[in-house]
């Protein structure tokens, strides 16, 4: 329903981190026939999210998003939303993402 491409803040156990993110969220059921439907989804909160975000710093610091117990994404306007990491690609910053919260954008 949504995409972001752009620059973001990743926060892991307090310690921020700068990144380029690519994100898309979605209806819960984007099967749905009517706009009215899908619109009633988005108003409840029916929505989910993913994409990946390359964190400036490498390897190292994608490995410490990576390991938190806490873990963030920001966006430019402020608002923010919680993630867990998916997968990383060894030797880069880039983790696949999905959030555990409603999306940010």
């Amino acid at each position: 329903m949504a995409d972001f491409q752009g620059d973001v803040t990743v926060t892991a156990d307090g310690v921020e981190y700068a990144a380029v993110a690519e994100l898309h969220s979605w209806a819960e059921d984007d099967r749905r026939e009517s706009a009215a439907e899908r619109a009633a989804d988005i108003a409840e909160g029916l929505t989910d999210w993913n994409g990946s975000i390359d964190v400036a710093g490498g390897e190292s610091a994608a490995w410490k998003v990576m390991e938190a117990e806490d873990r963030s994404v920001r966006m430019p306007d402020g608002r923010a939303a919680s993630f867990v990491v998916n997968r990383r690609f060894f030797g880069t910053g880039v983790l696949l993402i999905t959030g555990s919260a409603e999306p940010p954008f």
